[in-house]
């Protein structure tokens, strides 16, 4: 009776084997498919607080946004204690991000619509012409409101407002001890794994490392947790605001199409209608879930360029551009 069994198995096992699906390939919520990203943003740009925060994250790689008053860096209210605008233009040649955190006179929480507009644009234009770089972040001074109040001012000019619920998955984070808020090493690191878990965007805002508003206990004490965030970069993506942000809009906004596939490879395009494309060009991870490679290789077809692959356990992940060209992925 075992030899009939036997006989009547294999038909059912091969045929199992030609109908296995092949592998989707799926976007990858941020690069390199990390589990969760982590923006430092630093406000105010006083020249010893940039100092400060330089001497701790640039050994480590880490690069952040630095959110600065263009009024108090140029013209009649200008500061010798801010750090100027060649300054400014050397911290993005090292990578970090600049961004307009403007004020004036008045009280932004008082402040008209056109007042508004003048500063924020103004702050902008500002820092534009002067380190030749268009800011595309916005962090609104203390309690002002600006965002919930006016946000189609703020968005004249910017993409990425540090405010409430304006940036995807994304959750503000006060560093820093102050009258009403102490802040412990042990707690962040909670809430930032916690985020990791959730698919999460942290955003640390920080003031002071030292001698300032919102300071830590020590240098030592921010940079021991800053080495604790860089110990997590296989699953956190360490980067400043307006970079994380053009990819959460595009993650957002993207359309990944399948146009052929079989269990060795696969031909797809990926795009996005975000405008402009100057900001929103942001190459995506996509991500195939595919078991025992030995080797891949990806370009765009009609001999287009060759693409950045990685093989990662269980999967392939390739860097992809964000402008609707098909693209084969063959692994073997």
């Amino acid at each position: 009776m075992s030899k009939p069994f036997a006989f009547l198995l294999c038909p059912l096992v091969l045929i199992g084997t030609a109908l296995k699906a092949a592998p989707e390939p799926t976007l990858a919520d941020y690069p390199g498919d990390r589990k969760g990203a982590l923006s430092f943003t630093f406000d105010d740009g006083f020249r010893h607080q940039v100092n400060n925060t330089l001497e701790i994250i640039e050994p480590l790689g880490i690069r952040g946004t630095f959110f600065l008053i263009p009024n108090l860096m140029d013209g009649p209210n200008q500061r010798a204690e801010t750090i100027t605008y060649e300054e400014a233009r050397k911290l993005i040649a090292q990578g970090h991000e600049v961004g307009t955190h403007g004020t004036i006179g008045a009280r932004l929480q008082d402040a008209s619509e056109a007042v508004v507009r003048e500063n924020v644009n103004g702050g902008w234009k500002l820092l534009k012409e002067n380190t030749g770089v268009a800011p595309v972040s916005y962090a609104e001074p203390g309690g002002s409101n600006v965002v919930r109040r006016f946000p189609e001012v703020v968005r004249e000019r910017h993409f990425f407002m540090r405010s409430g619920s304006h940036l995807p998955r994304a959750q503000m984070i006060g560093y820093g001890n102050t009258d009403r808020r102490t802040w412990t090493d042990e707690g962040a690191r909670a809430r930032i794994e916690n985020l990791i878990e959730e698919g999460g965007w942290a955003i640390p805002i920080v003031h002071a490392i030292v001698e300032g508003w919102s300071p830590f206990k020590s240098k030592d004490e921010f940079r021991i947790h800053c080495e604790w965030i860089k110990s997590r970069e296989a699953d956190l993506w360490i980067a400043p605001m307006g970079e994380v942000g053009r990819y959460v809009f595009q993650r957002e906004a993207a359309e990944l199409t399948v146009h052929a596939q079989d269990n060795h490879s696969t031909v797809f395009s990926l795009s996005h209608s975000l405008q402009p494309k100057s900001v929103f060009n942001m190459p995506m991870t996509v991500v195939i879930p595919v078991q025992g490679v030995s080797e891949a290789t990806a370009r765009t077809q009609n001999d287009g360029p060759v693409l950045p692959v990685s093989i990662a356990p269980n999967k392939i992940l390739v860097e992809v551009p964000v402008d609707g060209n098909p693209v084969r992925v063959q692994w073997r």
